[in-house]
This record gives C-alpha cells, structure tokens and sequence, in this order.
C-alpha cells in the first residue's frame, strides 16, 4: 500500500513538474523559430563552431563505444532498472510541439493543397535547363555517384544518380521523402527530378573526383564518362537524377541527436528529450528511413527578422523506401542494426537456429523483389514497434507513447489522395510502379497508427468548458474512430477525477460514457489542490481498458476562480 501511495505521488509531481518546466521554458528561452536572443549571423557564425561527422565515426560511437560507456553511467543505469522514461520538453500545456529551428507544423496543423505536397520546400524549378553545368567536384561522400554542379544562374546543386540494376529507385526515393518530410514539418533543401544529355556536362582541369578506389582525381571528360557509364540510360541517351540544391552558408556541419549545443543560446533543450526528434522513429518506420544519423543533418545559421538562429536541417534520403543508395535495402534492414547486439546475444541465448521475421520475410517473396524501381520495400512481417534505423540512437530509444501519439496523429492527417500526389512526383515510367508503392505507403500508414493507438488512449481536441454550478465539460475526438479503424458504437469511455489527497485515489471510481464528451462536477479552485482527470477507452472484444490513459491536468490561474486545462499527457 506505501508503495502504491509513492507511485502515485511520484505520477502527480511529474504531471506538476512537466508543466512548470514548460512554463519556464516557454517564458525564458528562446528556442522558438524567432529567437529572442538577438545576436546577428556574423556574431552567431563566430560564436559555433562547426563539425563533419562521418559514418564511421557515428559506427564507432554508438555500436562499440557507446554499449560500453553507458554501463558507467549512473542516470542510464536507474532508468533501466526502473524502466523510467522522460517526457519530451518540446512541447507545450496542449501536448503539442510549437514552430522552432528543428519543426515547423505544417500539414498536421493545417491541411496542404495537392500544389504545396507536390511543391515541397521547392521555391524555383531546378537547374536551368539550357545549360552549361558546370561541374565543380565528384561527391566525395557517400556510396552513389554524385555531382555538385553549378547552373547559369549561379546556383549549386547535388546530383545523385540510380544504379544500373534499379533504374528510377534512388532518385524517387529522394523525391518522394523529401515532400513527406516537409509536409509532416521538418526542414529539407530543395530537391528536384531532373533528365539530360551528359553534354551538359562542362569540367575543367581544376574540377577533382573520388574514383572508385577511393583516391582523389583529376575530374577529366574521359572520366566523367566512365563515372557515368554505370548509370541508367533513358530515351535519347538522356539521364535521371536527383538535384538537391545547396543549403546557403554559413553551414556549421552535422548536428548532434544527443545533448545540445551550449554555444547556441537557443539550444536548451537536450536533443534526446526533443519530441521532435525522437518521433523520427515512428516517421522512419514509414518513410522506411533506415539512415536517420547524425550524419545526414545539416545545421545553417538562418536570419528571420533581423535575428539569427541555427536551423536544423535533415538531408540525404536516397537510402528511404526500398533504397539503400547504390542498391535495394537487404533482406535484414529495418529488423535490425548494422550490428546488432541484442538480437546476437537473442540469438546465442538460444542455442538454436530460430528464422528471424526478416528472414520469414525474404523466404515468402521467393527472394524476389517486386519492383526494381522501387527496391525491397513491403508490409510483411512489418513490426511498427520493433523497426530499426541502420545504427542505434539514443534519442529513438526515448520514444514515449505521447511522442508517438504526435507524430501518428500527424501522420494519419495524410488522406490516400495526398500520399498519391507525393508519390507522382516521382514521374516513374510504369504507372503500376507508383500504384504499388503508393498501396504500400497508404497500408504502412495505418499499419502504424493501429499498433500505437493500441498501445495509447488516442484522444485529441481535448476541450474544457464550464457549464452552471460548477459543473464541467470535457469534449473530445477520438483519433481512432475517426481515421475509420474502429466503429464508435462499439467503444466505451470512462473517466476519474482525482484531486485533493494523493491518498484518496484508489478509492475513486471511474465513471463510464459512451459518447465522446462528459459532464462532471468541478473541483473547488480556492483549494491549492492538484486536479487529474484520468481518460480511458476500450473496444469491443477488448478485456481491457486502454493503458496508459489520458491525463489532464486542472489548476487555477492566480487571481482567479475557475480551473483551466493546465497540462495534457498522453503517458509515457
């Protein structure tokens, strides 16, 4: 019984401490998309200093250091024990992530026209067709053949190509998320499809190139046309290829996924306790974005209003959908890391030879690829829980239930029709391709939202208002009655409201309904009492009521006799 009383007083100091250091937050810092602090680009750009973080040394960090050090430390070792989690700090009283250098709300908080998902983050049209492009250098990064090339009107931009055997794969896949990801509100640079003739091409005998060897060289037509040669070739000898134009400058490099940056006097927030990040996750496992790292992220120093800040960029998605750059993803990604010490220990526990759902999975498409356009990339054996990026991330394994309740109602604001619109943007050859894809993208989705709203009480417009005799309303919409996944009819509601001694909890009953709104009677505001009202939900066929559940947090602004919503959580 003590202990119940402690879990229980511990659950409301959270719920208090979540909303006053919200408060704070939101007061004092100024993390927002304009920031307070006025500092000007020039004093910004000398104050941060810049880094490149390369993949091997993020391999060596988070798959051989990392495992290790952490045993050393202490806060690690208590929330294993104790399966403590940490709520997000980027959000506000509503639950909800406000506008900042690292999101802004676009489609979940107001519908995009068919015209802005197509048009993503692009402001212009691309490299000026009629050419020359100058090539300033081979792409010294990454596993595909790349160009920086720079058109007539002086702009640059990053060509990446397709691999021979999977014509159309990379290039779509670096299209299509890119409209995704800047539709759900992160930022990206432009990106556009583009086809030309290879004499359009103009190098000079300063321009240098990496070989395949790996050695850095001189950049000549012949090898031009030798690092071509492995490209697919389409009507008229012309070739396919994504242009990403180049982010302005200053750039100060890769940003980290873990702690923040004490030289930016924006950055307050540990980035593995930013929601916004941490939901990458769930928007990974759609986008089958198995590359998430710190290496694919770019910090530039932006200026709105005569102010500067750093704007948190995400880039490089030619390894989403069934890509992994210069082929299709194998069998085993998304299962699991790179390394993955987990399932080896799993498996040497064992001591038998157990075929792995990735396995299952490859066995059962005949270990054939439906599509070389779009690569290895299907809904079977899909676990929206368990799904993996290529090297393990603090800040992933930090996914709360509230945080993927956020990004899953954002994902879910994406009706068919607007998937369809992302996917044409491809321009694929086949139209059976982008209907195959497009079927995937649209199952995955609600795949996803079903397996977390399962896991959650899923209401949002959570609304209070005050009726006669103190008496209360609370309104809501239940997310997954209306995405269609369940009937209303065969769901029933129940709430509690607790308030005043920690002590008295357990002996308040919960009141069932069975619309999506309630009355209840209105704690006294002149007492300096916590108020939680406590919202659960169960399905037809389900022994249970959903666990954990909504949770909002009454209080009374000083001065002031009514109680407002001071806080809304979703669980941890």
């Amino acid at each position: 019984m003590k202990r119940l009383i402690n879990l229980e007083k511990k659950e409301r100091v959270r719920l208090w401490q979540r909303a006053v250091t919200m408060s704070l937050i939101f007061t004092f810092s100024a993390w927002g998309l304009v920031p307070v602090n006025a500092v000007t680009v020039q004093e910004l750009d000398q104050t941060i200093k810049g880094q490149e973080i390369s993949f091997y040394r993020e391999f060596f960090e988070k798959v051989l250091y990392k495992p290790v050090s952490q045993f050393l430390r202490l806060d690690w070792i208590i929330d294993k024990a104790t399966m403590r989690k940490h709520s997000a700090l980027d959000v506000n009283i509503y639950d909800e992530v406000p506008d900042s250098g690292f999101f802004t709300n676009r489609h979940g908080k107001k519908r995009l026209s068919k015209e802005e998902l197509q048009r993503g983050a692009n402001q212009g049209s691309g490299p000026k067709p009629e050419g020359p492009w100058a090539v300033l250098k081979g792409k010294a990064s990454g596993v595909t053949p790349g160009l920086v090339i720079q058109d007539l009107a002086g702009d640059r931009y990053l060509l990446k190509f397709d691999p021979q055997e999977n014509p159309e794969m990379t290039t779509s896949s670096e299209i299509i998320s890119q409209k995704f990801l800047h539709a759900i509100g992160y930022h990206v640079a432009e990106y556009y499809l583009v086809q030309f003739l290879p004499d359009i091409l103009k190098v000079n005998p300063q321009t240098t190139y990496y070989n395949k060897d790996g050695f850095k060289k001189p950049l000549t037509k012949e090898a031009l046309t030798d690092l071509l040669s492995d490209v697919p070739k389409y009507k008229g000898g012309k070739v396919r290829a994504s242009a990403s134009k180049m982010l302005p400058k200053p750039n100060k490099g890769n940003s980290d996924l873990e702690g923040r940056n004490k030289k930016d006097p924006d950055d307050l927030i540990p980035h593995e306790n930013r929601r916004s990040l941490r939901a990458l996750r769930v928007f990974g496992s759609w986008l089958n974005h198995y590359d998430l790292r710190e290496g694919n992220t770019l910090d530039v120093i932006a200026e709105e209003n005569g102010k500067a800040y750093i704007k948190h960029y995400l880039i490089d998605f030619g390894s989403t959908l069934g890509s992994s750059a210069y082929r299709s993803k194998v069998p085993a990604a998304t299962h699991e890391n790179v390394v993955d010490w987990f399932e080896t220990g799993k498996a040497m526990g064992e001591f038998k030879i157990v075929q792995k759902p990735w396995e299952k999975r490859w066995d059962k498409n005949d270990r054939l690829i439906a599509d070389n356009s779009i690569g290895y990339f299907d809904n079977l054996y899909f676990n929206p829980g368990r799904w993996k990026t290529q090297l393990p991330h603090e800040v992933f394994e930090r996914l709360t239930v509230s945080d993927a309740f956020w990004a899953v109602k954002i994902m879910i604001a994406f009706s068919n029709e607007d998937i369809q619109a992302m996917v044409d943007t491809a321009e694929y050859s086949k139209p059976e391709t982008a209907k195959l894809l497009t079927d995937i993208l649209i199952a995955r989705r609600d795949l996803i939202a079903k397996d977390w709203f399962d896991r959650m009480t899923p209401l949002d417009d959570i609304q209070l208002s005050i009726g006669q005799k103190v008496t209360g309303e609370v309104q809501f919409t239940d997310l997954a009655v209306k995405a269609g996944f369940v009937k209303a009819e065969e769901t029933s509601y129940r709430y509690r409201l607790t308030s005043g001694s920690c002590h008295a909890k357990k002996g308040i009953m919960y009141q069932e309904f069975k619309s999506p709104s309630f009355s209840f009677q209105m704690p006294d505001p002149g007492k300096k009492n916590c108020s939680v009202l406590e919202i659960q939900v169960k399905r037809v066929g389900q022994s249970k009521w959903s666990c954990p559940p909504a949770k909002i947090l009454l209080s009374s602004p000083s001065g002031e006799a009514k109680n407002i919503i001071s806080d809304i959580d979703h669980g941890l």
